[in-house]
């Protein structure tokens, strides 16, 4: 009887840790994280090439980056020719560059394939993505006739050793301010692959009347972020001379208001000093006059 009491005992304390330690994997598993993972392409004025995956998660309803994790980068669809890996900056990104002796297969619609992934841990869930992209030249010209300053983009891509142009897609220009790029116009290319807008003349630059004018594919969908930029002499120049006159915060001479109101309150500040030591001096008269008739009555 005893030994099967104590059987009985040994099976209930087997199945208590059995249950417990299914509980606490599945509470493991429940806390992973589930990250979100984008990949980009993108080609700059240069055409320096480079891959970008970005990995974050959704906490409280804020996309916070997930840094120090390694990041594969393939050719080809889901797990395709390894590439390289690169460890996520404090951003949650990872670029990598493709260099120009990369030989890149492409499939049978023309596209190049790429996919990167994470491979998790215990922690993180495992994540994947994947785009396809066509190579494309963006080239754009400026010129000024009778004072109208035009801007022609052109874009042309490969297909089987020809070259043929783009057509309908539309390229954003912009020019850099001070924390953003200001969106100064689009072009919609026609059958040619061309496209031409004016540009407007009251967009202030440097010193110089410099302005950096950058053409782009934004996130497009065939083609990726393409970028070419021209700096050219069409913005106003900007005087950042101080005149001697002038008076502001940076100067030797402040602004006559700060000067008002400084003195107002100043003003405002040694009267009551002045009222409470007149108000104890007149007291303490008051005081005196008070005992005098008093003492005049005895």
């Amino acid at each position: 009887m005893n030994f099967i009491r104590y059987h009985k005992l040994k099976v209930l304390f087997v199945l208590i840790l059995l249950v417990d330690f299914t509980f606490s994997s599945y509470s493991q598993e429940a806390e992973k994280i589930s990250p979100y993972l984008t990949l980009q392409y993108f080609k700059d004025t240069d055409n320096h090439r480079f891959l970008q995956t970005t990995l974050t998660y959704s906490k409280n309803r804020m996309e916070i980056p997930i840094k120090g994790m390694d990041i594969s980068f393939s050719e080809g669809p889901g797990s395709g020719k390894l590439l390289g890996n690169v460890v996520t900056d404090n951003k949650g990104i990872a670029r990598f560059s493709l260099e120009d002796n990369i030989s890149i297969p492409v499939n049978s619609e023309g596209l190049w394939d790429f996919s990167t992934g994470y491979n998790g841990n215990d922690t993180i869930e495992a994540a994947t993505s994947d785009i396809t992209v066509k190579d494309v030249k963006l080239e754009m010209k400026l010129s000024e006739v009778d004072s109208v300053k035009t801007i022609t983009i052109s874009a042309t891509t490969h297909d089987k050793g020809k070259e043929l142009p783009v057509s309908g897609e539309q390229v954003l220009v912009y020019v850099p301010r001070m924390f953003s790029l200001l969106q100064v116009g689009d072009v919609t290319l026609d059958d040619n692959g061309t496209g031409s807008f004016a540009f407007p003349t009251d967009l202030p630059g440097d010193d110089a009347g410099n302005l950096k004018i950058i053409a782009k594919f934004e996130d497009n969908p065939t083609y990726g972020n393409v970028e070419k930029n021209v700096v050219e002499m069409w913005g106003l120049p900007k005087d950042l001379s101080a005149p001697d006159a002038h008076r502001a915060l940076w100067t030797k001479s402040p602004p006559m208001w700060m000067i008002i109101t400084l003195s107002v309150l100043l003003m405002g500040v040694w009267g009551h000093y002045l009222f409470a030591v007149i108000s104890l001096v007149m007291i303490k008269l008051e005081a005196k006059r008070k005992k005098a008739r008093e003492d005049y009555r005895l």
